[in-house]
C-alpha cells in the first residue's frame, strides 16, 4: 500500500482512504525517493494531477515514520515533501515552484 503512495499510482482519495486503513508504523517498509517526487511534479506539469491532489498527497507522505528517505537526498526530499504540503506557507504550485523542486531534488544548483 504504501508503495502506491509514494509512486501516487492511484487516484488521491483512493490512497487516502488505504493510508487510512493501514495505519502508523515505526518501521519503514518504503522508500520515497527524489524522483518519486519530480515524477509527481512531471505530471502535475502535464496536466495529470492538479495542485490540489499534489498538496494531499505531500500532506499523505509528510511525518509518516514507515516511508523512509532517499539517504543521499534526504533533506531535498523533506524540503519538497514539507513545501509541497503547506502551500499556504510557501506559495501555491506552479512552474516556477515546480523548477526549483526539480532543480533541488536533482542535486544540481
Amino acid at each position: 500500500m504504501l508503495g502506491d503512495l509514494v509512486t501516487f499510482a492511484r487516484p488521491i482519495d483512493r490512497l487516502a482512504e488505504m493510508v487510512g486503513v493501514l495505519g502508523w508504523s515505526e518501521t519503514p517498509s518504503v522508500v520515497l525517493t527524489a524522483d518519486h517526487i519530480v515524477s509527481v511534479l512531471q505530471r502535475f506539469r502535464a496536466g495529470e494531477l492538479a495542485a490540489a491532489d499534489v498538496e494531499r498527497w505531500a500532506d499523505l507522505v509528510e511525518c509518516r515514520e514507515d516511508i523512509d528517505y532517499q539517504p543521499d537526498r534526504n533533506e531535498e526530499i523533506l524540503q519538497a515533501i514539507y513545501v509541497l504540503a503547506n502551500p499556504v506557507l510557501n506559495g501555491l504550485l506552479d512552474e516556477a515552484l515546480v523548477d526549483d523542486l526539480a532543480i533541488s531534488l536533482s542535486g544540481r544548483m
